[in-house]
């Protein structure tokens, strides 16, 4: 009866995870992007356990917000694993309207690095060094084009705990474009 009462209480919890989360894969990312009604949308990935993703969500949030970007936080752990269960909850608890995606089991598997490395290598264009890190801003346009991916050596000669200043350098001119 207790295994029964757990199995209950976990599948009830990735269906209201379902409920609020986009599936996505590099692909659909770009498909978001090109049906959104704004010029550009904004991709953040995100780990709860990651410090710089929970510390730099406020700078993507208000880059979001400031420059009237679709935004999404896409959560690097697997569909149904309890980090991406404590991922939403965090998200959702500090930002009601946010909109969440995780990336796919199906295309990415369920090992967090791996999945990390083959999304990044998938959506980072040629012109753009691909790096497998965190706390990653994903800037596309309306044609679902790929303008920027940052990565942590963007913002190596700033605080690493803050990486506002590698947003208005690296992001803000992109979108005065």
């Amino acid at each position: 009866m207790k295994k029964y009462f757990l199995m209950c209480a976990f599948m009830c919890a990735l269906n209201s995870i379902a409920q609020n989360v986009t599936v996505v894969d590099a692909a659909s990312v770009k498909e978001i992007a090109k049906a959104s009604s704004k010029k550009n949308t904004l991709f953040y990935t995100f780990g709860i356990w990651c410090e710089p993703c929970r510390l730099h969500l406020p700078t993507a949030i208000k880059l979001a917000k400031d420059h009237d970007l679709n935004f999404y936080v896409i959560i690097v752990d697997s569909e149904k694993s309890e980090t991406t269960q404590k991922a939403v909850s965090f998200l959702k608890e500090q930002y009601k309207d946010i909109k969440i995606a995780v990336l796919s089991d199906a295309a990415y598997g369920e090992k967090t690095k791996k999945r990390n490395k083959k999304f990044v290598s998938e959506i980072t264009p040629p012109q753009f060094e691909d790096i497998d890190d965190f706390s990653k801003y994903i800037l596309l346009n309306q044609k679902g084009e790929v303008i920027m991916v940052t990565t942590w050596k963007d913002n190596r000669d700033n605080d690493w705990h803050d990486d506002s200043k590698m947003v208005q350098k690296r992001i803000v001119p992109l979108l005065k474009k």
